[in-house]
């Protein structure tokens, strides 16, 4: 009898997990927009440095998918990088149709690397594929032509590949650690300085953010700036001011 108490209860419990509403998996986008509305986001404060500029002269992958690019980049390495970038250049990724040569050419004395459109799609790829190549192209031309190298780490889009297979077969689009540990020490030789990031509040209370672009960032700002209810008030003591 108790046997099959138990398995009546274990097809109920299991029935029961049917039954539940399986919580929808959220993007990275969400999980962000979810971990950061109370703060605003985050900015990045202005400085004098010169940025690493992603340019776009080709037509294939859109701006849009290299600007997802630039902002992986940027908060990866806390350096600025920009696309189309016309001024204070002091790197140059370039992203180009090309010819069917090389996927990718790296001239470290000129602190340019070139990213081939053609040679990326000599196999007719499709556009998720082809903008992943891209992607890590970009990263691979950036951490070459800054002074760093290969790496032995297995995931690591630095790996040595010497063809379009083994560059899909990487499971990474971007740079480990491992790789781009110097890239701050070397970006400062070419005058590209550190990016500082925080919280729209943050910048809010330090006196520079940025006017508020959106609904949460108005709350916030008219929140930190807003005059208190009961503001401190200091009389004139004329005995004290001899």
């Amino acid at each position: 009898m108790t046997r099959y108490v138990i398995a009546f209860v274990t097809i109920l419990c299991a029935a029961s997990a049917l039954c539940v509403d399986k919580k929808p998996k959220l993007t990275p986008e969400q999980i962000a927009d979810r971990k950061y509305r109370h703060f605003g986001g985050h900015v990045i404060q202005p400085r004098e440095t010169k940025v690493i500029s992603i340019v776009n002269e080709q037509s294939v992958v859109g701006n849009d998918a290299l600007a997802s690019i630039v902002a992986e980049m940027q908060t990866l390495l806390t350096i600025p990088v920009v696309v189309n970038a016309k001024k204070n250049v002091g790197l140059t990724l370039k992203v180009r149709e090309g010819d069917t040569e090389t996927p990718l050419l790296v001239m470290p004395d000129n602190a340019t690397a070139i990213v081939n459109i053609k040679a990326l799609s000599v196999d007719k790829p499709s556009r998720p594929v082809l903008e992943t190549r891209v992607c890590k192209e970009l990263w691979r031309g950036l951490i070459y032509t800054i002074g760093g190298g290969n790496t032995y780490v297995q995931q690591c889009v630095m790996k040595q590949v010497s063809s379009l297979a083994e560059l899909d077969a990487l499971p990474s689009k971007t740079a480990c650690p491992d790789a781009f540990m110097r890239v701050a020490e070397s970006a400062k030789a070419l005058g590209i300085q550190p990016v500082r990031r925080v919280t729209y509040r943050q910048a809010c209370r330090e006196g520079w953010a940025p006017a508020p672009s959106n609904d949460v960032q108005k709350a916030i700002w008219e929140q930190i700036h807003q005059i208190p209810d009961n503001p401190i008030t200091i009389e004139f003591d004329p005995k004290k001011d001899k």
